[in-house]
């Protein structure tokens, strides 16, 4: 009697049931450090005769820089703009940035620094991509290394070291690369409007944190309030099923 049976083919293109690696966004991601860029915003205009509100703060989030910059920019008379130049803006803004980092240990947000602790025995690479400056970027990451002991991250992408910085795909790209994974195998978690663009189209699965998530554009990005009580696992579940949906 002859026996028949039948092969059965894998799907390829099945996502993994966990990720090859994790990409965080810094600043309202993992630290809480939006409060001292608005200290920072605020002192600069301050110094250069207007104001910045919540508003300001908001169109702002995410950065890169140069968007920050311009935006200060543009809440000026016209007749100063050649006083308060595009590199005299951000030299300043940098330097009220860096003092606020300096001035104290940026706080954790609330779940951050246990889900980043649990990485490790999980053996998940983990890669911080910010539209935030090397200059700033350092200081917060030593800040880091020295409340857990160890340097969590396998991978550094700064704003000031791509070619494109968010809303770009290009950062997310990158620490893909830099981790030796897919971006579509990749876990990324953004807190703003720019990072979850860039995320999005860098094809990763994306959690979105936070309340500035009510626009239309990510009804297919998996949501959470907050970091507190999740787990990689439960992220991932959460980005893949939105997306598949």
């Amino acid at each position: 009697m002859r026996l028949s049976c039948i092969i059965r083919k894998p799907n390829i293109s099945m996502r993994p049931r966990s990720p090859s690696a994790v990409l965080f966004d810094m600043d309202g991601t993992l630290l809480d450090s939006e409060p001292l860029w608005l200290v920072a915003e605020t002192q600069t205009t301050q110094f250069m005769g207007c104001t910045w509100g919540q508003e300001d703060q908001e169109h702002c989030l995410g950065g890169p820089v140069s968007r920050v910059v311009e935006h200060i920019r543009s809440k000026l008379d016209p007749g100063s703009w050649a006083e308060f130049s595009s590199d005299w803006v951000e030299e300043y803004l940098l330097s009220k940035v860096i003092e606020q980092y300096n001035a104290e240990r940026i706080p954790w947000l609330p779940g951050a620094r246990e889900l980043v602790l649990s990485a490790r025995s999980a053996d998940l690479p983990l890669a911080l991509v910010t539209n935030s400056p090397r200059a700033v970027v350092t200081g917060a990451h030593v800040g880091v290394i020295d409340d857990l002991g160890y340097d969590p991250f396998d991978a550094l992408v700064v704003g000031d070291e791509v070619g494109d910085p968010k809303p770009h795909p290009q950062p997310f790209v990158t620490a893909a690369e830099l981790l030796g994974s897919d971006p579509r195998h990749c876990l990324a978690v953004e807190d703003s409007t720019t990072g979850l663009r860039a995320a999005i189209a860098a094809g990763c699965q994306v959690i979105a944190l936070g309340h500035h998530l009510l626009l239309d554009e990510f009804a297919d990005v998996g949501r959470i309030g907050s970091l507190v009580g999740q787990d990689f696992a439960s992220l991932w579940e959460l980005a893949t099923q939105k997306q598949a949906s």
